[in-house]
């Protein structure tokens, strides 16, 4: 029944007249941020909003839909009209990572048509400051020498444990996933010795490598980070298979007209513009990155394809 609807959804929107698209949008627009209020994406989600509601002359209202590893506010934008009134700030786990763990997934990645990416984050390979390897190369020597080391995570199948099953097939070693509920409980068992490694968020670890409570080895992405220039990437060092960003952008329901997601995105590219939105961005360590629909929607296919083969290499099964 859900699909029979989404199909007649569809077929209406096809069936506007040219002038009801010129018109968009005609009335205001809302974006579903699939997590709670407060945390980082709702805030940079709320300053794309009010920049692209400027640049569409258009009220655009954010409405968070958090929980489920953005499963509820997900499946949400998913299900509703593709007409454009309704877009997902979305993000990496949304439809890289949870279409690999979930078995029974409540939407697909192809539901969605790419309107455009936002920012990309990377992840910071730490361990406690008193860890005997001060370097990468002492680490893999380190690990390698090791039966198996303790990892800690944010969350079995999580992001940050994907990143360290991606890291440790890298190098082959074996590690020991530790989840824990939250970034703030594994940074403290980190510093106190209990786990040996994490694959933290900039704004998370950076505060206690600069106190020299933690060792910083590299970040994740390809290139440094604007956030910590002095932290080189793991690919510099020798670990070009170390591939990891938390990214975030905006899709809309597949069957939304291309006039529309063109209008969309011609928006966001505007709203990017904006220095302040750029500088609220590198605060919780990302780069603000823009891209079109067409090459966005390569991004998301090349990055679900790399947590895919990560989680074959590593026998992690879905739940």
């Amino acid at each position: 029944m859900i699909l029979l609807a989404r199909l007649w959804l569809i077929v209406g929107i096809l069936l506007l007249p040219g002038a009801a698209l010129a018109d968009y949008p005609a009335r205001a627009i809302k974006f579903v941020v699939p997590f709670p209020p407060g945390g980082s994406t709702d805030v940079i989600a709320r300053l794309v909003a009010r920049n692209m509601s400027a640049a569409l002359r258009q009220e655009i209202v954010v409405e968070n839909k958090g929980g489920a590893a953005t499963i509820i506010g997900t499946e949400a934008v998913a299900n509703a009209a593709p007409d454009g009134y309704t877009v997902l700030v979305t993000v990496s786990t949304s439809l890289s990572v949870n279409p690999h763990t979930h078995k029974r997934l409540p939407y697909r990645a192809e539901d969605f048509v790419p309107i455009g990416l936002i920012s990309e984050a990377p992840l910071v390979l730490v361990s406690s400051s008193s860890h005997p390897a001060h370097n990468v190369k002492e680490l893999v020597r380190w690990l390698k020498a090791k039966d198996e080391a303790a990892v800690g995570s944010t969350g079995t199948r999580g992001f940050t444990h994907l990143t360290a099953a991606m890291f440790f097939n890298a190098i082959g070693a074996k590690f020991r996933d530790v989840p824990y509920r939250g970034e703030a409980p594994v940074l403290q068992d980190l510093m106190a010795g209990h786990v040996d490694l994490y694959f933290g968020s900039m704004p998370g670890t950076l505060q206690h490598v600069r106190a020299g409570k933690l060792r910083a080895y590299g970040v994740t992405t390809m290139d440094r980070s604007p956030s910590a220039p002095d932290i080189p990437s793991l690919a510099e060092q020798g670990l070009p298979e170390v591939n990891a960003s938390s990214w975030f952008g905006l899709v809309a329901p597949r069957g939304t007209p291309p006039e529309v997601v063109d209008t969309l995105s011609k928006g966001l590219s505007t709203a990017m513009e904006d220095k302040e939105l750029l500088a609220r961005m590198a605060h919780y360590g990302s780069v603000g990155h823009f891209m079109r629909p067409a090459e966005f929607a390569e991004y998301i296919r090349t990055d679900r394809e790399q947590w895919g083969r990560t989680m074959r290499a590593s026998g992690i099964k879905a739940e």
